[in-house]
């Protein structure tokens, strides 16, 4: 199964937000992210759970 990742500004364009939101809900632990490098991904999965449809 692929493990599907989304970055800040793809989770942004979903929720309508700005991606500087999405890197501070990740930030005060309320969604859960990792660092390739420099740059930060949200698995997709926690996208899901944070919406409510786990």
């Amino acid at each position: 199964m692929e493990a599907r990742i989304l970055t800040p500004d793809d989770v942004a364009r979903r929720w309508g937000c700005s991606a500087t939101m999405v890197r501070k809900l990740i930030s005060d632990g309320e969604l859960p992210a990792f660092r390739v490098g420099r740059l930060m991904r949200i698995p997709y999965a926690a996208v899901e759970k944070a919406e409510g449809n786990e």
